[in-house]
């Protein structure tokens, strides 16, 4: 089915918007998508170079590029049809845009602003919020922090340069030539190579969080263990030496059960417990062997413990009971495997963070989580910030953010 629009438009669609394209009003527009912000958007602006405001005092901040891009067509493509369109179709149009009839020297002043927008230095600043900072943080380098020179790094090199730095920390950490080998050793004897990849990868997605969060490890590993609710001393070693250790059902007692149920060497599916036990007799010194045989991969006791066919009833209880004890004790080696996984995960990335990191510095290179995070921490400086909004400030009086909902916290704190 095809959409088409109605034309003339309702009143009840075009009143709210002419309210929220307002100059004279500071306004939030939320919307439904396709229902019209940017025409919004383009038509304050259009208003507000209308009402006299120059085109470099004028910010519109986007979320993407295309969106810049766009905007920046709509605005174009009004301003030409206004140099060239005749008097009367002029002052039609501006009529319907104003609600009354425009004044002589608005038509003039409409008549001129394409050619006031292409003289305008770096044209109408219709930009992604990227690359409004990338504009002051070259404007005030020193007191940002950042070097004169620095350029931005593509998403396609910056990947590039995590990938050098990850695949780096990984082999000197496999190598014992750095301070992460045993969180390296801790990972690939807990995750598949496979599994790690994606973890890695996962974190390193989430740069602005993942910062944070590797500020200060410490904190963050303790916030983790205070949420995952681990007790002192409750160590994944601890917790299978205690599944081993404290067994009601030892290894001694094997020959016995297996008098009472011979297992099946050559059954492969639909395994029993003593069939389990008879593959794994050699290894029942070992907590994690224990927990492998009498339990799911879940943590639950399998249905069928074989309790009811063991005619000896001391012998029932043990392994009955056995199954129960580690049933109580699997939440414990959760939590521990938890935490010791990702705290050796925290060390890797911040050793691949921090390889990344030199690796930028050395080619004077931000990415773009840099420009937000440096800006941002520049207008929160009290010995720079006045300067810089001052600074700001003499040239900007208006500003208009577009998909504001998609901004972060850390966007936001710029804006």
């Amino acid at each position: 089915m095809n959409r088409r629009l109605q034309n003339p438009m309702p009143e009840s669609v075009t009143a709210p918007q002419r309210r929220a394209s307002d100059p004279a009003s500071s306004v939030w527009v939320r919307a439904n998508a396709g229902s019209g912000k940017t025409h919004v958007l383009t038509e304050r602006v259009l208003r507000l170079l209308l009402s006299g405001v120059s085109p470099e005092e004028i910010l519109c901040l986007t979320y993407t590029k295309a969106a810049a891009a766009e905007m920046r067509r709509r605005v174009a493509a009004r301003l030409a049809d206004w140099a060239l369109l005749p008097d009367a179709e002029l002052e039609r149009r501006l009529t319907e845009m104003e609600r009354r009839p425009p004044a002589p020297a608005t038509l003039d002043r409409a008549r001129t602003l394409f050619a006031r927008a292409l003289e305008t230095p770096g044209g109408l600043k219709i930009n992604t919020i990227h690359a409004f900072c990338e504009s002051v943080l070259h404007r005030f380098p020193l007191e940002a922090g950042v070097p004169f020179d620095f350029s931005v790094i593509e998403d396609i090199d910056a990947s590039a340069l995590i990938r050098r730095s990850r695949e780096a920390v990984i082999a000197e950490g496999l190598k014992g030539a750095s301070d992460t080998g045993a969180a390296v050793e801790t990972l690939f004897a807990l995750l598949s190579d496979h599994s790690l990849t994606l973890a890695i990868d996962a974190s390193l997605a989430e740069g602005r969080k993942l910062r944070h969060v590797l500020a200060d490890r410490p904190a963050a590993k303790a916030r983790l263990r205070r949420l995952v609710g681990l007790k002192p001393g409750e160590t994944r070693d601890a917790v299978l030496r205690r599944a081993a250790d404290e067994a009601i059902f030892p290894p001694s007692r094997q020959p016995e059960l297996f008098a009472h149920l011979p297992p099946d060497p050559g059954k492969t599916r639909n395994l029993r417990f003593v069939d389990r036990l008879w593959r794994a007799r050699t290894q029942m010194a070992d907590g994690l062997t224990r927990f492998e045989v009498f339990l799911k991969d879940g943590g639950d006791p399998y249905a069928d413990r074989c309790t009811a066919k063991i005619r000896d009833p001391g012998l029932a209880e043990a392994v009955g009971a056995e199954h129960d004890r580690l049933a109580a004790l699997y939440p414990a080696l959760r939590r521990a495997t938890l935490i010791e996984r990702s705290e050796a995960l925290l060390d890797l990335l911040a050793a691949i963070v921090g390889r990344y990191e030199q690796l930028k510095r050395a080619r004077s290179w931000l990415d773009f989580d840099d420009l937000i995070e440096k800006l941002g921490d520049l207008f929160a400086d009290p010995g720079q910030a006045p300067w810089v909004r001052y600074k700001l400030d003499a040239n900007l009086t208006h500003i208009l953010v577009d998909e504001s909902q998609d901004t972060n916290v850390e966007q936001w704190r710029v804006v």
